[in-house]
């Protein structure tokens, strides 16, 4: 579970944050992961999302928990454009009772930066799938 995931220091203290070194060396490893963007669909039709990546933006997310009952036995990293919707969709997840939950560090703009895997989308939900991540994700 979680204790293959390690966190560091961060102004987001005591919110647990996960490099996107972190996440990519976790995915490759095929640790079960949940990968949530919780970015509004016109960022992440702009700039596509984490491949593998369930995307609900923030202002759905309570509406939509039930989508992640899966999830909730496995590590959930929270990822957003920098930050600030991350932190809430954390922090919502947290008191919704999932307990590992993880913030990624520079979020989707880290992630780009390093030229890691994203896919372009139309749609939030592209299947009902788990978002564990497979094979096909290690570009």
């Amino acid at each position: 579970m979680a204790t293959s995931l390690t966190t560091r220091g961060s102004p987001y203290e005591p919110l647990r944050v996960l490099s996107a070194e972190a996440v990519l060396q976790q995915m490759r490893s095929n640790v079960p992961l949940t990968v949530l963007d919780v970015r509004d669909r016109p960022q992440f039709q702009v700039s596509g999302v984490i491949a593998g990546a369930r995307a609900i933006p923030l202002v759905q997310l309570s509406a939509r928990l039930e989508e992640l009952a899966g999830a909730r036995a496995t590590p959930v990293v929270v990822v957003s454009q920098m930050a600030r919707r991350a932190v809430a969709a954390v922090l919502e997840l947290q008191a919704a009772g999932f307990a590992e939950v993880f913030l990624l560090d520079g979020g989707m703009e880290r992630w780009r930066e390093l030229g890691y895997p994203v896919e372009q989308r139309r749609d939030s939900t592209p299947s009902a799938r788990a978002i564990n991540i497979t094979e096909e994700n290690k570009r």
